[in-house]
């Protein structure tokens, strides 16, 4: 029996625990672009950012700025997997008006409270968002209507099985629907060994695909990647934005 998705699973629980306890923010002791300072970086629209209080972007470590895109394929309904503290769900909600539903999905419960909390300032926008906590590497499909887009901001490389999730992630999506990633592919192959260390899942990197790899695992679920772009390379990775569809 492979324990690796358990010991995965335990891992990011922690992590995700330590970091919606964390007052100073997300991973203060790394010198890394973190909150404002990395949404400011990413080109986070500067209207969405002085509308919400300092505290909110506090827990946010996306892997890209997604409004653009969405505003481009101009969803009714959107699910969000991995939506940590709903900063990207806010933010569709108050600029994005034709969006009737959001469902946003994170295993996290303390996140996900700092997001409840977050959205009672926003009741308007709330009462389209539905926030449900599930391990995405365990989703379950049962009581979730099939959307128009599903968004994946820093998430997708978390997930183990990738080819089992695209099948799932079929029954969730609209015929003429569209799945959006952000997040890393390998660039170079990545040292022997590398990926059998949870740690180095934590940073997106150890569950990292080769385009080629995720090519065929979308393939084999049923679905074609229609754009991918590089936004930054920083071997051994490069961070992309994926947009996939089911095959005509």
């Amino acid at each position: 029996m492979n324990k690796f998705p358990t010991r995965l699973h335990l891992a990011l629980q922690q992590m995700y625990d330590r970091i919606s306890e964390c007052e100073d923010g997300l991973l203060k002791p790394v010198a890394i672009d973190r909150g404002l300072t990395l949404l400011q970086k990413l080109g986070y629209p500067p209207a969405l950012l002085e509308a919400l209080p300092p505290e909110s972007f506090d827990q946010a470590f996306p892997l890209a700025n997604p409004f653009a895109k969405i505003v481009e394929l101009e969803p009714g309904t959107m699910l969000d997997l991995g939506c940590g503290s709903v900063l990207d769900v806010l933010g569709c909600a108050l600029m994005l008006p034709q969006l009737k539903e959001i469902v946003a999905i994170d295993s996290s419960s303390g996140l996900l409270e700092i997001g409840r909390r977050r959205l009672q300032n926003f009741p308007e926008q709330s009462a389209r968002i539905t926030l449900l906590k599930a391990d995405l590497n365990h989703i379950k499909q049962s009581g979730l209507q099939p959307a128009d887009l599903i968004l994946m901001n820093g998430s997708f490389n978390l997930v183990y099985n990738k080819t089992d999730f695209f099948k799932q992630l079929t029954q969730l999506l609209r015929n003429d629907g569209s799945i959006l990633i952000y997040d890393f592919l390998l660039s170079e192959s990545l040292p022997p060994g590398f990926a059998d260390e949870v740690d180095n899942w934590l940073w997106n990197i150890g569950g990292a695909l080769s385009e080629t790899e995720l090519r065929v695992a979308v393939k084999n679920a049923g679905l074609e990647i229609s754009r991918l772009n590089e936004l930054e390379r920083i071997d051994p990775v490069a961070r992309c934005e994926i947009v996939i569809r089911k095959k005509a």
